[in-house]
């Protein structure tokens, strides 16, 4: 519990406690009237006769529900309970034989209305975070109550009228819709304005949208299921329960003392350990599926020990396990099924299935009995061994049943965080029919420069199609676009026509002015259809060497790259454009490098890194190199005496080579101190893990990442916690707390850029953005999923910092108390950080704090790192002298 729950998980737990007492009175003193009264092969026409009228009832509460506020739901439904107690207590005093069956049934959907009613109460009360922490104390005041409401029926039962005791039952009702009340008033709680939906909808309302709200969504469906199944149990497990009890004791007084004392005292003894001491711990451990299949699974043992001891005492350790494992496990995790659903589908059908699916399973089970009990030489006294088998068999489909609901509460979550996205495929144009070759031909004629050249490009790649003479009409057009569309389908069709147009165009180039695509595909076409001249090897040395003209020594470098990797086309020449001070031949040059792949250039084209004009073009040729090249990045990206604005590029060339070996280099440079360097390794693993998602990132260095950076996040926290309260804006002080506030939003970045690699990525970016949206209810959602697919390693150090400010400050001071203790503190830690400019903004507020104490430690860090960090060294120790 944590401050601000207080009050309402206070009243919220005396709720389901007076609820829960007013319960275990209703059920022994009901079930020990009747039992008293008919034999048991009666008790299976009361379970239909339940199911029935509770289904009718379930469809009323729910228009009710549906068509005002959750808060006129409670008080219709306590007004009808009050009125219905006081009337069955003057009826009862009759004796009338169908009075008994009216008791039972009111009193089973007195539970199912009551207690649902209480969880959907919470529901709107607590949000899903609050709830996995809380509502297991919610589950054990309700085991409270039902421990003394159980307890109090055994001790009056044989001093008193078991009629008299609905008054009793009365007064607890009326004390838990005070607490509804109660927490109805409390600041931030506003369950008036809790509707199921909007006020157009709610008019529309109808059978049908209950029902289509379940048809859509399949996590509904696994909940009714789950629900069903449940109760077909709890119904043949009661009925071998009250059939050994009825056979054991003859007096009304004493079954219902006995009925009492097992629900009041065994029962829920059993129920208050559990879920004092186990409940929250298997939630957390186990997850929802995990929980739900305990049930089934304790069922299971027990009924297999009842099938070979079938006594009381083994009917009632199957009674007690059903109960107790349904009112602690199966409950609480039930209740948190229902949390990743939309608020506004929650409520309008969680109390109609809650009740109905009650009452069907119910339904189910008593058909089951009556076809039993049909079957039986002697229906009043039948063999339980029989069912016992039949519940074994059932436990075993429920177990399989619970193993899938795991898997859909996290697609429901999934689909809350997920983003639509869409997805356009490019479409091509096909030319077969001689309508459209026409038109084509026709557009090159009389069409814009723009369609005539995109007309050629259709028909050249049209099968048996001669384009010469077109290609010869476009090639002397007066656009260049057109020209450069005619060289390229001509290179493509292998059409020699051109090489004496394409060669004066080369030496006239300087007078036309042509462009560098049109460049780029009079070059191609020569080299394919005349490798002997003009662009031979002494042409490349002349212009790269000789030539003034920027555009020339460029198509130089572009001719050498169209050579491949088998010629020495220009050896020495590339490594002369690398270092070209115009930045149009060095990105030429480095393109041409990669194509060929030459060795030598490798150091050049690493330094042009540096240069933010020729930067991408040398990244994108980088990478043509390959996996061969891995080694040397990775010794680039981890030598500390190369400039950091080449390492810091180093994993982009990485990210681009989809081999393992980029994946090793990156996932060892993941721990750099310097803070650029190593979140530019882990966007680079990102984007690789996007594009190459076969490679392996499972490796044990990126869990160990996941906790340092989790760690150095909580730290940063500690760190501003002394230092927010003197930070001035426009100051030395100021300027560090917006530097720690920055680095703390890199940082808490990087670390679910880290998760993205061990987790699915989509999924874990998609909760990255709920919880910086700044919606409560998004952020909330996110929580719960990364909650439920984390490992326990990671939970345990990740979900403490997406806790609200009070909590991570809590953890941070609890974790780092000498960085949290005072700013001297914290700064002293700062200056050991290794990040520079932190380092460098610390030295500044020391001194304009007179922090006198950590003078020699500024004195070192001044040493580490280059020459502002030193002069900014120098200034602070003479103000702290």
């Amino acid at each position: 519990m944590r401050p601000g729950e207080g009050l309402r998980i206070l009243f919220m737990a005396l709720h389901m406690t007076c609820v829960l007492f007013a319960y275990y009175i209703l059920k022994p003193v009901s079930r020990a009237l009747f039992l008293s009264k008919f034999d048991i092969d009666q008790l299976p026409y009361l379970y239909v006769l339940i199911a029935a009228v509770g289904g009718i009832l379930a469809f009323a509460y729910t228009r009710i529900a549906v068509r005002s506020s959750l808060m006129r739901a409670v008080n219709w439904a306590t007004a009808v309970v009050i009125v219905s107690l006081l009337a069955i207590w003057w009826l009862l005093r009759f004796d009338f034989n169908w009075m008994l069956y009216v008791f039972n049934i009111w009193v089973s959907l007195f539970s199912a209305i009551t207690v649902a009613q209480g969880w959907l109460v919470a529901a709107n009360v607590f949000d899903s975070r609050e709830a996995k922490r809380l509502y297991g104390l919610l589950g054990l005041s309700g085991t409270v109550g039902a421990a003394f409401g159980g307890e109090f029926t055994a001790r009056l039962a044989k001093i008193m009228e078991p009629r008299d005791l609905l008054l009793a039952t009365a007064g607890m009702v009326m004390l838990a819709y005070g607490f509804v009340l109660a927490v109805a008033s409390l600041k931030n709680v506003n369950l008036a304005k809790a509707r199921a939906a909007g006020d157009e909808e709610a008019e529309s309302f109808a059978f049908r949208d209950i029902l289509d709200g379940i048809r859509k969504h399949r996590h509904l469906q696994v909940i009714m299921a789950i629900i069903m199944i449940t109760f077909v149990v709890d119904v043949m497990v009661e009925f071998q329960f009250s059939a050994m009890a009825k056979a054991s004791y003859h007096s009304k007084a004493d079954l219902t003392s006995f009925l009492g004392n097992f629900y009041g005292l065994y029962l829920n003894m059993a129920t208050f350990v559990i879920q004092l001491l186990l409940t929250a711990m298997i939630v957390r451990y186990l997850g929802v599926g995990g929980t739900l299949q305990i049930m089934p699974v304790v069922i299971g043992i027990a009924s297999t020990v009842m099938i070979f001891v079938p006594k009381l005492a083994a009917a009632s350790v199957l009674r007690l396990s059903e109960a107790a494992t349904r009112y602690s496990f199966n409950r609480t995790g039930m209740e948190l099924l229902y949390l990743p659903l939309p608020t506004a589908l929650k409520n309008r059908t969680k109390a109609f299935v809650d009740i109905f699916m009650d009452r069907f399973g119910r339904g189910v089970g008593a058909m089951v009995l009556m076809g039993y009990l049909a079957f039986e030489k002697n229906p009043k006294h039948p063999s339980l061994v029989h069912i016992s088998a039949l519940i074994l068999t059932i436990s075993i489909c429920w177990v399989m049943l619970s193993a899938r609901v795991s898997r859909e509460y996290l697609a429901t979550i999934r689909k809350r965080l997920e983003s639509r996205r869409l997805d356009f495929s490019e479409t091509r144009i096909t030319v077969a029919d001689p309508d459209t070759i026409a038109m084509l031909e026709k557009t090159i004629e009389t069409g814009t420069p723009r369609q005539a050249a995109y007309a050629l490009t259709l028909l050249g790649d049209t099968p048996s199609y001669d384009c010469g003479p077109l290609v010869e009409a476009l090639a002397r057009h007066a656009s260049t676009e057109c020209r450069t569309a005619a060289y390229e389908v001509a290179a493509n069709a292998d059409y020699a026509g051109l090489i004496g147009l394409a060669v004066a165009a080369i030496e006239r180039a300087p007078e036309t002015g042509i462009s560098l695509r049109e460049r780029q595909a009079i070059a191609t076409y020569l080299v394919k259809e005349s490798p002997g001249a003009p662009l031979n090897d002494a042409w490349v040395l002349a212009e790269a060497a000789d030539s003034a003209a920027p555009w020339r020594r460029s198509l130089s470098a572009y001719v050498i790259g169209l050579s491949g990797p088998e010629s020495g086309t220009g050896d020495g020449v590339l490594r002369l454009l690398l270092d070209d001070p115009d930045p149009g031949v060095a990105s030429a040059a480095c393109r041409a490098a990669g194509k060929t792949g030459d060795r030598v250039c490798f150091e050049h084209m690493v330094q042009r890194l540096n240069d933010h004009a020729v930067r991408g073009t040398a990244i994108e040729s980088l990478a043509m190199y390959g996996s061969r090249v891995c080694g040397s990045l990775g010794d680039i990206l981890n030598d500390e005496r190369a400039p950091v604005a080449i390492r810091r590029q180093v994993p982009r060339v990485l990210r681009l080579i989809h081999d393992q070996r980029s994946v090793e280099v990156l996932m060892a440079a993941t721990g750099c101190a310097e803070p650029t360097i190593r979140t530019a390794v882990v966007k680079a693993l990102n984007r690789l893990r996007e594009s190459a998602p076969t490679l392996q990132y499972g490796s044990p260095v990126v869990g160990q990442r996941i906790q340092t950076q989790a760690t150095a996040c909580l730290r940063l926290n500690a760190q501003l916690l002394p230092l927010k309260p003197v930070g001035q804006p426009g100051v030395a002080t100021g300027l560090l707390v917006r530097t720690l506030e920055c680095r703390l939003r890199e940082a808490r970045e990087e670390l679910f850029r880290l998760l993205g690699l061990r987790y699915p990525p989509i999924e874990i970016y998609n909760a990255f953005l709920a919880l910086e949206s700044g919606d409560s209810e998004r952020a909330i959602a996110a929580q719960d999923y990364l909650d439920s697919i984390l490992d326990r390693d990671v939970k345990h150090i990740l979900m403490p910092l997406l806790e609200s400010t009070e909590r991570v400050a809590s953890h941070a001071r609890e974790s780092f108390p000498e960085d949290a203790r005072s700013a001297e503190k914290a700064i002293s830690g700062l200056l050991r950080s290794g990040d520079s400019w932190l380092t460098t903004c610390a030295m500044a507020a020391a001194a304009e704090l007179n922090l006198k104490g950590v003078a020699d430690e500024i004195s070192k860090a001044g040493e580490l790192f280059g020459k502002d960090a030193r002069t900014v060294a120098g200034k602070a120790a003479a103000a702290l002298a």
